[in-house]
């Protein structure tokens, strides 16, 4: 007889429910609806958080959901800049331009282009940017990145580096991501 009183009570405790949800999706759907944004307005505000947009996605995106008044606001994607996506790519595919960028001093920075690819281990990175000119000895390098016990720590990602920078600043750009500088630095 238990048996009976246990199912009849989830027969009605899911009555209830239903009968609860139904009623507030009925009210609710006008306010689902007002939070829907278009596609313009999702790429407007991804490009005001930082998004990049290759030059085939501008095209193709531009004449379809953007009124013509947006059009002429939206900024055309820089050929030095770097995409996120590119980590994928090699160190010799990056071009291996050198900018200098002028300080308050006489001196002149030097910044070189470097490319550091997912999965790569501590020693191929330190090859890499021993190739790039911007460190001495592989082994030392990467002896001093063991002894930080930050060689495995690196991330994946294209930035600038300082062509005379030490030690310290370079591992510092290797593993914080925040550090780094993705765009060409200017000319001042």
């Amino acid at each position: 007889m238990r048996l009976k009183y246990y199912i009849r009570g989830i027969g009605i405790g899911i009555t209830f429910a239903t009968l609860l949800l139904a009623i507030s999706f009925y009210f609710g759907k006008d306010s689902l609806a007002k939070e829907q944004l278009s596609d313009a307005e999702i790429i407007k505000r991804a490009t005001e958080l930082g998004m990049v947009m290759t030059e085939e996605g501008l095209e193709e995106n531009v004449g379809e959901d953007l009124p013509e008044e947006e059009i002429d606001k939206t900024e055309p994607v820089a050929e030095n800049e770097v995409p996120e996506g590119a980590s994928e790519q090699s160190v010799e595919e990056v071009p291996q331009t050198v900018e200098e960028v002028a300080n308050t001093g006489d001196a002149s920075v030097t910044y070189v282009p470097f490319t550091v690819r997912g999965g790569e281990s501590s020693e191929m990175v330190c090859r890499n940017l021993k190739k790039a000119g911007l460190i001495d000895s592989v082994d030392d390098f990467n002896k001093y990145l063991n002894k930080l016990n930050i060689d495995n720590l690196i991330q994946a990602g294209t930035f600038y580096v300082q062509q005379d920078c030490s030690y310290d600043d370079l591992a510092a750009l290797l593993v914080n991501k925040d550090e780094r500088t993705t765009t060409p630095p200017k000319q001042e």
